[in-house]
């Protein structure tokens, strides 16, 4: 089963030049099958109805009947748009601050109840909107918020934190802060019991209103980081409403870029991932990844830690995958120093993410790999497995200093740069999987075991050649949408 391809509306332009219902228009205009609602693009729309009194024609009146429910008819409206375009909304986001809910400056204003409280205003909306999840992200937390930095007790109390009983061992913590120490074992093993605590409850009051929680690490989140916390959290909280949201950035450039090193980007081999690999022998003649080429150490340490998530996180617990690539970052030097406010890879970030396979444009990160494996571990099903009832979502989130330009055309410039960057993402995607049709497919009474590799898989015929194949293999799981991954894999496989 192929995906459906969705973009953020963040990606056509910033609100402060571009309004929402043009971005869902021209996203729908483009053929695109969803777009993710940005939080800050609808409450600029709601401010552009409450205030100029704009978008009056997507109101019944021509206007909100009342004041005290302007974010709901203003939900009911953005949903009879998309409706009317015949566009979805795959996910709502970005709820930020939940995590850190201890902070007196988090969501809420700290305290879990708070955080809790303020969340179900959006979950409230999710219904009219007429979308059912919510992207809920990891945090970047400010110094004098850091619950593990160095405080004076006597000015500064902590916040109690949770000391719920673990159930496994926790996978080191995040790499060390250039602002505050890195947390011991037990210190992150704390925090991330208090997100167990807090993800079960937020996933209760969701279920309320029939929407599901999706828990996203950012690649600068100060304690989680990176998918194995995030799995971590997720697998104990074991709600069906609560899963996991992948982002092709966000996990590249914790594990396989470093802005902060130089002009390269590549971070250390050794530093790579934080979870000790181990993937059973039995396992690896199965897995995709670890019948790529690796370029360097660092794309090696890489390709076992995604075949890992591959073998890890259940098809079904992912409930989307965001997709972009990044460039040099926007600076005069070769590096990004961080602040304290923004540390260098949310800077990166920030300023210079790319549509996928863009590398025309100075794209560069291994967002192919990175796909492969998310499809592997299940999204979207592939086989005769294929769940056809889930809608696999592959959605565009790209940051970029060229979204704040003001001219009209900034929205369809970039609508179609994504749109023809994620198609392109697929098909190389379905290029690398196996280069022979699996056994149904091409296995004939007529053929011979000189067919077979000594190995057991299946090699080239004299008449065949591999470009062949990959055509074969692009059009049938294209066009056909679903394909059965096997031990084959196309040779000369192009990292990004």
């Amino acid at each position: 089963m192929s995906p459906k391809f969705a973009i953020a509306s963040l990606s056509l332009g910033n609100c402060a030049h571009h309004n929402l219902p043009t971005k869902i228009r021209t996203a729908a205009s483009l053929g695109y099958d969803g777009i993710e609602i940005f939080i800050p693009d609808f409450e600029a729309f709601v401010d552009e109805v409450r205030g100029p009194g704009l978008h009056c024609d997507l109101f019944p009146d021509g206007r909100p009947s009342t004041e005290d429910c302007l974010e709901v008819e203003c939900a009911k409206a953005i949903a009879r748009l998309c409706d009317s375009v015949n566009i979805a909304i795959p996910v709502l986001q970005p709820l930020r601050g939940f995590e850190n809910f201890a902070s007196p400056t988090a969501l809420g204003g700290g305290g879990l109840a708070a955080a809790l409280q303020e969340a179900e205003r959006w979950l409230k909306l999710m219904p009219h909107l007429n979308t059912s999840l919510l992207l809920v992200c990891s945090n970047y937390i400010e110094p004098k918020d850091h619950p593990f930095a160095p405080f004076d007790p006597a000015t500064e109390p902590i916040p109690p934190i949770s000391t719920h009983p673990r159930t496994r061992t926790v996978p080191p913590g995040p790499a060390p802060s250039p602002f505050f120490p890195p947390p011991t074992q037990d210190q992150l093993s704390m925090y991330l019991d208090t997100q167990v605590e807090a993800f079960t409850a937020l996933g209760e009051i969701a279920e309320r209103y029939g929407v599901r929680i999706g828990y996203e690490p950012l690649a600068w989140g100060t304690m989680v980081d990176n998918w194995e916390e995030v799995w971590d959290v997720v697998r104990r909280v074991d709600r069906k409403n609560v899963g996991v949201i992948l982002d092709s950035f966000n996990c590249l450039a914790n594990q396989y870029a470093d802005p902060t090193v130089s002009s390269t980007f590549l971070r250390n081999s050794a530093s790579c991932s934080r979870t000790p690999i181990s993937i059973p022998a039995s396992q690896k003649h199965e897995l995709v990844t670890t019948h790529l080429h690796p370029q360097n150490a660092t794309h090696s340490a890489l390709l076992q830690n995604l075949a890992l998530l591959a073998l890890t996180i259940p098809g079904d617990k992912i409930f989307l995958y965001q997709v972009a690539d990044a460039g040099p970052p926007c600076s005069s030097s070769s590096t990004i120093e961080p602040t304290p406010c923004a540390p260098a890879r949310m800077t990166w970030s920030r300023a210079a993410r790319l549509f996928p396979c863009e590398e025309e444009r100075g794209g560069w990160l291994p967002v192919t790999d990175m796909s492969l494996a998310v499809a592997e571990a299940g999204y979207p099903a592939l086989g005769n497995d294929a769940r056809e009832d889930v809608n696999a979502w592959w959605s565009l989130e790209v940051f970029n200093n060229s979204l704040m330009e003001p001219r009209p055309e900034c929205v369809a410039e970039h609508g179609v740069r994504g749109l023809v960057g994620v198609r392109t993402l697929w098909e190389r995607v379905c290029a690398r999987i196996e280069a022979v049709k699996d056994d149904r497919e091409v296995q004939s009474p007529t053929h011979t075991d000189d067919s077979q590799s000594s190995d057991g898989g299946t090699v080239l015929s004299d008449s065949e050649t591999s470009e062949e194949i990959r055509d074969k293999a692009v059009g049938d799981d294209c066009k056909a949408g679903r394909r059965k991954f096997s031990t084959q894999w196309m040779d000369g496989c192009i990292v990004g």
